[in-house]
């Protein structure tokens, strides 16, 4: 009798697909969903695809446990630096003249380009923004 490792290294072989991990501890994580809080707000991190949430930050190389950890101390503590209709800008910053991002967290408080199932959108990005990146302030 063939295991469903087996299958999978089979099928995968027969359609030219690559051999998918067996257990993908990340991946299992996600299936869970993840949630972020700043106070009563909760900000989700749904699925997405290669344009945001959870695919888009796999596919740049920008998740991981300590990631994780960064993008929920950011929601939870960070400054917001921008809060429009379809954008809400979560941002650490580091102390100086001007101050410089640490770490920046994009989401979308609103509704996902009006698929009024997916309210709020959530987490579009997440990342450690370049030096010079953030916005000049007078000092």
């Amino acid at each position: 009798m063939a295991t469903p490792a087996t299958l999978i290294r089979a099928n995968s072989e027969r359609w030219n697909f690559p051999p998918r991990p067996a257990h993908d501890p990340a991946a299992a994580d996600h299936r869970r969903g993840q949630k972020y809080y700043r106070g009563p707000l909760m900000v989700p991190l749904r699925c997405g695809d290669r344009k945001w949430g959870y695919k888009r930050l796999v596919t740049r190389g920008r998740w991981s446990k300590p990631s994780d950890k960064k993008t929920g101390g950011t929601i939870w503590s960070g400054a917001i630096t921008a809060n429009t209709p379809g954008e809400r800008k979560f941002e650490r910053l580091q102390p100086g003249c001007p101050p410089r991002g640490s770490f920046r967290v994009i989401t979308n408080p609103g509704v996902y380009s009006g698929d009024h199932r997916i309210n709020p959108q959530g987490v579009i990005t997440a990342y450690k923004p370049r030096e010079g990146s953030s916005a000049a302030v007078d000092c």
